[in-house]
C-alpha cells in the first residue's frame, strides 16, 4: 500500500512537471517567434541599408568626380558661373557624404539589433531543448517508475526554465558555444 501511494505521487509530481513545463514552452514558443521575426525585419533593414548605402557610395564618387572635372576646368577657365557650379558641387558633395552617414549608421544599428536578439533566440532555443529532454526523461519516468528519474528530470527542467527566464527578461546570456556544439 505504501509502494502504491510513493508511486501515486510520484505520478502526481511526473504530470504536474509536465504540465508546467509544457505550459512554459508553449510561453517560450510565442516569445522565441516574436524575436525571430524581429530578428527577420532587422536583417532586412540590414541589408536595404546596406544596399542603400552602396547606392549613396556611387552617388558621392559622382559628385565628387563631376567637383573634380569642375575644378579642373576652373583652372583653365576661370569664371563667376563655374565657380558657382564649383559652390553648388561642393555642397551636392556635403549632402550626399551625409546621407551616407546616416544610412551606414542605420546599417550598423541594424546590425547590432540583430546581433543582439540573435542572444535571445538562442536563449529560448536553448530553453526548449532542455525542457523538451527534462519531459523525456519524466515519460521514461513513468514507464520504469524510477523515483529518482524524476529528481533527475528537474535539472534540465529547472535550466531550461533559467534559460527561458532571462530571455524573457532580456537578460543576455551568452551560449554561442553550446549553440555551435550543437549546431
Amino acid at each position: 500500500m505504501a509502494e502504491e501511494a510513493n508511486n501515486e505521487r510520484v505520478n502526481n509530481l511526473v504530470a504536474l512537471s509536465i504540465a508546467v513545463w509544457a505550459a512554459f514552452v508553449a510561453i517560450t514558443a510565442i516569445k522565441g517567434s516574436n524575436v525571430e521575426q524581429q530578428m527577420a525585419h532587422a536583417e532586412a533593414e540590414r541589408n536595404n541599408s546596406w544596399a542603400w548605402y552602396q547606392a549613396v557610395r556611387v552617388r558621392e564618387d559622382m559628385a565628387t568626380y563631376q567637383l573634380a572635372n569642375l575644378q579642373r576646368e576652373a583652372r583653365h577657365r576661370p569664371d563667376a558661373q563655374l565657380q558657382a557650379e564649383i559652390t553648388e558641387q561642393i555642397a551636392e558633395v556635403g549632402r550626399v557624404r551625409e546621407r551616407k552617414d546616416e544610412v551606414q549608421a542605420r546599417a550598423t544599428a541594424a546590425e547590432a539589433e540583430h546581433a543582439r536578439l540573435s542572444v535571445f533566440d538562442d536563449q529560448y532555443d536553448i530553453s526548449s531543448a532542455l525542457i523538451s529532454i527534462a519531459m523525456a526523461i519524466l515519460a521514461v519516468c513513468l514507464l520504469v517508475r524510477l523515483q529518482w528519474l524524476f529528481w533527475f528530470s528537474l535539472a534540465p527542467g529547472l535550466l531550461g526554465m533559467a534559460f527561458g527566464l532571462t530571455a524573457m527578461l532580456q537578460i543576455p546570456v551568452q551560449v554561442g558555444q553550446l549553440i555551435g556544439w550543437l549546431g
